[in-house]
């Protein structure tokens, strides 16, 4: 049996930083996974959708830190 994981075995895993993420839903049905970086604002780390515009739209990229602004309508 062969298991293939992301990263080897050989490196410790004590260094790693644990992150906080959650997801945030997005109008048309899917969400994104976030992490906090500062006062209302978060950084995209996934997109999960079944929608392909999602994917096209420059603001969900991964990397990209969006401002959390509330918006009453």
């Amino acid at each position: 049996m062969i298991l293939y994981i992301p990263e080897p075995f050989e490196f410790p895993l004590e260094d790693k930083k644990p992150t906080e993420s959650f997801s945030l839903k997005l109008r048309s049905g899917g969400e994104l996974v976030v992490e906090n970086c500062g006062q209302n604002q978060v950084r995209v780390i996934q997109v999960r959708s079944t929608d392909p515009m999602d994917y096209i739209n420059s603001k969900f990229q991964p990397g990209n830190i969006i401002d959390l602004v509330a918006d009453f309508e």
